[in-house]
């Protein structure tokens, strides 16, 4: 399946979309499923995640089942595809793994910070709101 599903995406300062859930197809037999995708708003909404060519972040909510695969898999499969970062929030553990390279990332607990490349705007998140009633 490709697209977004029913979820519309959210604009981040006029020059991003946050979308998810979907997949991205590489051929011949990768498929990777992230849990949100952000992406430039030049992409029309309904566009299929294997016609969008650049994607500026990727974030994985680990579960108990998937905590392997996504860090050991897929992070470095999403870096590999030229998502240019990949947040892996882990729910439990109330932090988030931010890779720019292959390997592991830098682990936050604090204060997530993300820079939306195209213009350049600076975004904080406080994760113990994140996190707050977990």
């Amino acid at each position: 399946m490709y697209g977004h599903g029913n979820q519309r995406p959210a604009v981040i300062t006029g020059k991003g979309q946050v979308v998810g859930p979907g997949v991205i197809t590489v051929p011949p037999k990768t498929q990777l499923q992230p849990d949100i995708l952000v992406q430039p708003d030049r992409y029309p909404i309904d566009s299929k995640w294997e016609d969008i060519d650049e994607q500026w972040l990727a974030v994985e909510v680990l579960s108990r089942s998937s905590r392997v695969y996504d860090r050991e898999v897929k992070r470095d499969a999403y870096i590999a595809l030229g998502v240019r970062e990949v947040w892996l929030v882990d729910r439990w553990k109330k932090e988030v793994e931010v890779s720019h390279t292959r390997g592991p990332g830098t682990i936050v607990r604090d204060v997530l910070r993300w820079r939306v490349p195209e213009p350049a705007v600076d975004v904080e998140i406080l994760l113990k709101d994140v996190f707050a009633g977990l």
